[in-house]
């Protein structure tokens, strides 16, 4: 069984409180996430295990519907959890975890990912694609969310 494992650990300058509430967003997604074009799907209430959202994500030119499943949200412990997949019957999926920890006057913030390609495609061609531009991606988007989280706690 193929699976790439994968992490970025970063300070940014965004109080860990904010920064947790802003990735908590699902509506908010699209802001500090160059990938995701727009939310097509929220949670019907808030965030609780098992809600699912959807994103129209693209990347590589292409685009594709991305459905996220809550697997842990712990807001005392700023811990958030979910996997997500095409929306599709695809059975590759994609488990990606957050933790941000206070850090000085900013917050550190560790992002893992952890991909399960299960059709050849995405198992010789896409994954490992996707892989090796995770870590900028990932770099950029949590600059970006700490911008938008220092912004709004600014406004």
């Amino acid at each position: 069984m193929t699976t790439f494992h994968g992490s970025v650990t970063e300070q940014v300058p965004a109080d860990p409180d904010e920064l947790f509430e802003l990735i908590t967003d699902i509506a908010r997604l699209p802001e500090w996430n160059e990938h995701i074009h727009h939310v097509v799907e929220t949670p019907e209430s808030e965030l609780v295990d098992g809600s699912q959202w959807v994103v129209q994500m693209r990347a590589n030119g292409a685009r594709w519907k991305s459905r996220a499943h809550l697997e842990d949200l712990d807001p005392a412990g700023r811990r958030f959890a979910y996997v997500s997949r095409t929306d599709d019957d695809n059975p590759s999926r994609a488990h990606w975890s957050w933790q941000l920890t206070p850090a000085g006057t900013g917050t550190e913030v560790t992002v893992r990912w952890e991909l399960r390609p299960r059709t050849f495609f995405r198992q010789h061609l896409a994954a490992p694609l996707r892989h090796r531009q995770l870590k900028n991606e990932v770099r950029i988007s949590l600059g970006a969310a700490a911008a938008a989280a220092k912004s709004r706690a600014g406004a």
